[in-house]
């Protein structure tokens, strides 16, 4: 377990180049147990999700070796094994280890997945595999899973399009790449990651077409051959940083994420009084004065993304009046406002009474200051709201769990400490003014 200790009120300025995508390369690294051979990933994010994944991705007989930002595999010798629970109950990516697994032995028997408390279901992977001709079972925690044909078979795979999940298109895309026939997949998921993971795939010789748009057609072929792959930089670092900048009234840069990728955010950026500036390489945010009071929702890509719902969600806790937030995606994405009260927040919450408890509604009266205190991370994205919140009140906020930002953010107490802020993590093993990960899950 590890606290960050932050003392806030100051102006945060520069410019941070991104790290690699955190759902990125939880998509692409499994995709390459599709093949045999070596295989190198570049600018992949040194964060505790990735560390898991590939320790997991060990347990199947894998060479891995991760230096810096790239990760080398050996996929020579991959072997089927059950993975119950453990790592792979730590992470919501370990589920597209499911795909990989089944179509390239048939079979597979691996845990439920974890990662942050959202209520996450696994029925609309599961549901596909079905409908590819797979037999499932749930045993308890363990997913059971078995092609009596011996490969998936290719289907029309209709996912809900009030949500496109992003995790079901990934996998399907993965399982259906050696599955026999072709795969549609209608009303799937256009996000940046899984337009890559779809690139990816095709450039180790995988048939896709479509990949960006509402529709994607899989051909199954028989043989992937290894293919090396950079990372995609992290639009939800990049959203992050800007608003730390904007929070503190300062002025930060990212480099590396296209503007287009980001577009429904800064414009309610712009809406709520920020500065942007942008061009090919580069974003600029700052700031004066408090927000203008926004509304926005949250909605599939390109809409405004649910992973920046927090930290948005903390820069409007200074508005000057009632911003409101529509959650549309995830029913407990909101419950970062509980820690953010603590801080002087003043937020009304509105859950739907309906069974997916979805739109969650956040009524956010701005306050003049927040004020310091001591909160709990509660997952990924509250934790990184909570930095946000810490660095805008004069004096030391202590935010416990703070591991959990690092499941999703590298190195950022040097990254905000390069920006002017004062960040200090503690772990149970040392006090450090840099963060002092422990991996090996």
């Amino acid at each position: 377990m590890a606290t960050l200790r932050v003392v806030g009120g100051r102006r945060l300025q520069g410019v941070i180049e991104v790290s690699g995508s955190k759902n990125a390369a939880l998509a692409l690294l499994p995709a390459a147990l599709l093949c045999k051979g070596h295989v190198t990933f570049y600018r992949v994010p040194d964060i505790i999700d990735v560390h898991i994944l590939l320790d997991i991705i060990k347990a199947l007989n894998i060479d891995v070796l991760f230096e810096g930002e790239t990760v080398h595999l050996d996929t020579t010798q991959l072997t089927p094994r059950s993975l119950p629970n453990g790592s792979v109950a730590q992470i919501r990516a370990s589920i597209y280890l499911a795909g990989v697994l089944m179509t390239q032995f048939g079979e597979v028997t691996i845990g439920l997945p974890g990662g942050c408390p959202l209520s996450r279901q696994v029925d609309f992977h599961l549901d596909a595999f079905k409908k590819m001709g797979a037999l499932v079972s749930l045993d308890g925690e363990i997913i059971r899973a078995f092609c009596p044909k011996g490969r998936l078979q290719g289907a029309v795979i209709e996912l809900d399009p009030r949500w496109r999940s992003v995790g079901t298109t990934v996998n399907v895309m993965l399982a259906a790449s050696l599955a026999e026939g072709v795969t549609v997949i209608k009303n799937a998921a256009m996000e940046p990651e899984v337009v890559t993971c779809a690139r990816y795939l095709k450039a180790m010789g995988a048939k896709i077409s479509g990949e960006g748009t509402s529709t994607v057609k899989i051909e199954g072929v028989k043989k992937l051959s290894p293919a090396n792959w950079t990372v995609i930089p992290d639009r939800m670092e990049a959203g992050t940083y800007l608003l730390a900048g904007a929070i503190t009234n300062g002025k930060v840069t990212v480099i590396g994420v296209p503007s287009e990728w980001l577009r429904p955010f800064l414009q309610k950026l712009v809406e709520a009084n920020s500065e942007v500036d942008f061009d090919d390489e580069r974003i600029t945010v700052s700031m004066k004065g408090r927000p203008r009071p926004i509304t926005f929702v949250t909605e599939p890509y390109p809409g405004f993304p649910t992973d920046l719902q927090p930290p948005m969600g903390a820069f409007l806790t200074r508005s000057e009046g009632v911003s409101l937030i529509v959650e549309t995606i995830h029913r407990d994405r909101l419950i970062y406002f509980e820690e953010l009260q603590k801080l002087g927040a003043n937020a009304k919450i509105e859950v739907a009474n309906n069974p997916k408890g979805l739109p969650c509604l956040a009524w956010v009266e701005g306050v003049p200051e927040l004020r310091n205190g001591i909160v709990n991370a509660l997952d990924l994205r509250a934790g990184a709201a909570l930095l946000l919140a810490a660095l805008s009140i004069e004096g030391e906020t202590v935010i416990h769990n703070a591991e959990k930002i690092q499941r999703g953010y590298a190195h950022f107490v040097e990254k905000f400490s390069s920006l002017g802020a004062d960040v200090r993590m503690f772990t149970e093993e040392k006090v450090s003014s840099h963060v002092v990960a422990k991996f090996g899950y």
